[in-house]
């Protein structure tokens, strides 16, 4: 078995591949994290690499949830794939992190805020910043019957889909023709924000 790690962590060649599964990834020599991938918040994979372009693929973990049969989150599956020279993965280790129910809480609760950190972030890179600021700060402001609500707050605490409703039946029209604009990829500011909250 020839694992791409072995380029520069030569002593792990004797180790079985049990203990060589148990080796923590992080502190390999010449391991470079690198950028997770996210679908809707949740992470979905996270590669560690040989070089810094990000090019050289050593080792892969994927996620997946594990939900209870009311769909509720229960716990984390994690497949960690070791690569050999010729990039087939040659060594899989499969792990399941059980979640009490304060953790899945925690765990749903940062994936609402990463969907909203990346509109934000979206909103500076494809150069409609003060659109989304504008969204951001009327959401958080909502007006209705008098009284003020944070519908950005109220969907990252408590996944309601009061911002979901609020997006799709807007009616102020200075808020609308935000919501109506043509992002670069062809989509809506309202359909990019609604692909990512519901």
């Amino acid at each position: 078995m020839k694992l791409k790690i072995f380029e520069q962590n030569q002593h792990l060649k004797d180790l079985t591949p049990f203990e060589l599964m148990a080796k923590d990834i992080t502190i390999l020599n010449g391991i470079v994290k690198g950028e997770p991938t996210y679908e809707k918040g949740r992470k979905t994979s996270t590669g560690y690499y040989l070089d810094k372009e990000q090019t050289n693929l050593a080792i892969e973990k994927t996620f997946s949830d594990e939900l209870d049969e009311n769909g509720f989150l229960k716990g984390l599956n994690i497949l960690i794939k070791w690569f050999d020279i010729y990039g087939n993965p040659v060594l899989v280790k499969r792990v399941y992190v059980p979640l009490s129910v304060s953790e899945s809480a925690e765990i749903i609760i940062k994936r609402r805020k990463r969907m909203i950190d990346y509109l934000k972030e979206s909103g500076v890179r494809l150069g409609v910043k003060e659109y989304i600021d504008s969204l951001f700060n009327y959401y958080s402001n909502y007006q209705q019957s008098g009284i003020t609500r944070n519908l950005l707050n109220s969907f990252i605490e408590n996944g309601s889909d009061e911002l979901q409703q609020a997006v799709t039946k807007e009616n102020n029209q200075e808020i609308a023709g935000i919501l109506n604009h043509i992002l670069p990829n062809g989509t809506t500011v309202k359909d990019s924000l609604l692909d990512q909250i519901s």
